[in-house]
């Protein structure tokens, strides 16, 4: 790869982005509230980055697949792998904390966020990447999680309002992820992480396995 555009879409969460890169450089990049629309909103600036793309190689699409706004992660999903589809080339799923601002830093950061039905979620990420599969508890064992994160000075990020967890006295930063940063997140693979990316399907980031009803 590196021989033509790349496509980036973010929509996992209350505010989505489209950006479009180039070798390593990112040169587009647009901003939009997805209210309860995600659908109808992403599709103007979709437009506008495949409209600089023009008649070039689109060589890849990067989606972030969430946790977050489930309808939001798939609506990503789907267009990126339409998108993808037209132009012939790989769609590229990436857990949206990575596209997070104090991830990208590269500090250990746990990411925080209230997973409902009583529980709450936290993801460990070191150097910019996912560290192992979320961990679900009640409150008391999320809290003694970022007790231990805080201390050992880990960055504290939550993804929706840091006052919907409940955790006075911490400092717990508001991220919000970027299709920008999904490219940058793209760009420090190595050759053997592409590739294991390329293999899989992009899918909605579960935190808990989806709730299926059986036929009787």
């Amino acid at each position: 790869m590196g021989e033509g555009y790349q496509i980036a879409i973010e929509t996992s969460a209350p505010r989505g982005s489209v950006a479009v890169g180039w070798g390593e450089n990112t040169i587009f990049s647009a901003e939009f509230e997805l209210d309860r629309r995600p659908s109808e909103l992403l599709l103007e600036p979709l437009q506008e980055a495949l409209g600089l793309a023009g008649k070039g190689l689109i060589e890849l699409v990067l989606i972030g697949t969430g946790p977050g706004s489930y309808n939001g992660a798939r609506v990503g999903i789907a267009a990126g792998q339409g998108v993808a589809i037209v132009h012939q080339c790989p769609a590229v799923g990436i857990s949206s904390p990575e596209a997070l601002a104090d991830v990208r830093a590269g500090g250990p950061c746990l990411v925080l966020g209230d997973a409902r039905r009583g529980t709450f979620f936290t993801l460990e990420l070191r150097e910019g990447k996912l560290a192992g599969n979320p961990c679900l508890s009640d409150h008391v064992g999320f809290s003694q999680r970022v007790d231990a994160a805080r201390d050992s000075g880990w960055t504290l990020v939550s993804l929706e309002d840091p006052a919907r967890l409940d955790l006075p006295g911490h400092d717990v930063r508001l991220g919000v992820p970027s299709a920008e940063l999904l490219l940058q997140a793209w760009r420090v693979r190595s050759e053997e992480e592409r590739r294991e990316l390329l293999e899989a399907p992009p899918e909605p980031f579960y935190l808990r396995p989806p709730h299926i009803t059986r036929p009787k």
